[in-house]
């Protein structure tokens, strides 16, 4: 049999397979998800102008979790097909052999390892600051408001001071409006019977409309001043300046948690590690976990790989926490529990080659 197209077919068969399960995975998460940021968006929390780009944003730190399983999955369904079809018995009898079955699946979880370690490392925790970034932005934008009712309200350092004596439940209407800013070649006073105001929601600069008021300019201490009448007059007010910080591990730069001695940050980088690690090893599982017998049906096997996949994350979990909590040293980190890994399927390995020989002779 000709390798090469066999392994182009093999490939094939758990890549299409692959897309297809790490695309339902995907959707369930994100519109689970995607609820949360409606009701956010419903009450004023999330502008609706950033609601497929922070889902966007999120569904790259998923993939770190979804990669492995969907990996497995994926060489499951396809090898299950190929034993109900009997073309796993066909290869067999034209001599191909357990490591020629393997070798389009390692490439595979090979690629998807190299693809994880970078969403793991770089990519996602990136994401994840981005998307916060966002949020807790455009939460300062909607909080940012230069006016308060009936009382006077400095920003920018009293670089500019504002009051109204009255505003309507949206913040939008306002009546008798006072305003001073300081400017270099001195300072203007504005007085308005009323006003409206609007708001960007992606800069949250907001803009600010006086009618029927008068403006007042010059320096103080002298009696050098412009008076101007205006039916309209119009301004802009920009938030104050905003320096994002975030103390979530999940969200810090892997060059941070490397340099930390921080044991919960070791516990963070040890997870990141892992991911990659893991997506190989449940690649080697997949194959002798997939084996599915004549009178079996294709899916009979998938629940055994879930099983699988729960106790290898749950097992990855308390050794994450284990590490935290000083019970593991930060050397040893997550690697026991792919050396058990590894070890059972290097043992189902054995066993499905010993099956593949007996089939061959």
């Amino acid at each position: 049999m000709n390798q090469r197209l066999l392994d182009r077919y093999l490939f094939r068969e758990a890549g299409g397979a692959w897309l297809a399960v790490t695309l339902v995975l995907l959707s369930i998460m994100l519109s689970t998800r995607f609820a949360r940021y409606l009701a956010q968006a419903a009450s004023g929390e999330l502008p609706r102008e950033l609601l497929f780009q922070v889902a966007a944003l999120s569904s790259l730190q998923y993939l770190v979790i979804l990669i492995p399983v969907s990996l497995l999955l994926a060489i499951m369904l396809a090898l299950g097909r190929l034993y109900r079809d009997s073309e796993v018995a066909a290869m067999t009898g034209c001599g191909v052999g357990l490591a020629e079955m393997y070798r389009p699946f390692l490439v595979l979880g090979a690629v998807l390892a190299v693809a994880t370690a970078a969403l793991a490392f770089e990519v996602g925790p990136w994401a994840g600051r981005t998307a916060d970034y966002l949020v807790k932005n455009a939460a300062r934008f909607i909080q940012f408001n230069p006016f308060e009712e009936g009382r006077f309200k400095s920003i920018d350092g009293d670089r500019a001071v504002f009051y109204t004596e009255k505003m309507d439940a949206a913040g939008s209407a306002l009546s008798t409006v006072l305003a001073q800013v300081s400017e270099q070649d001195g300072v203007s006073f504005v007085t308005a019977a009323r006003g409206e105001q609007t708001v960007d929601a992606v800069t949250g600069e907001r803009t600010v409309t006086l009618r029927d008021g008068y403006r007042y300019r010059g320096e103080p201490g002298t009696a050098a001043y412009d008076v101007m009448h205006f039916n309209s007059f119009t301004t802009r007010v920009a938030p104050p300046e905003f320096i994002y910080v975030s103390s979530k591990r999940r969200l810090m730069s892997t060059g941070r948690l490397l340099g930390s001695s921080d044991p919960e940050d070791q516990a963070e980088l040890a997870w990141r590690i892992a991911a990659p690690i893991s997506v190989f090893i449940l690649a080697l599982l997949a194959v002798p976990l997939a084996h599915v017998a004549p009178r079996q049906g294709r899916y009979s096997k998938i629940v055994i790989g879930i099983l699988a996949y729960l106790a290898y994350s749950e097992l990855l979990g308390v050794g994450q926490v284990w590490i935290a909590k000083g019970k593991v040293p930060a050397a040893l980190g997550l690697w026991w529990i792919h050396a058990l890994m590894l070890c059972w399927a290097l043992v189902l390995i054995a066993r499905r080659n010993n099956y593949f020989r007996r089939l061959r002779a």
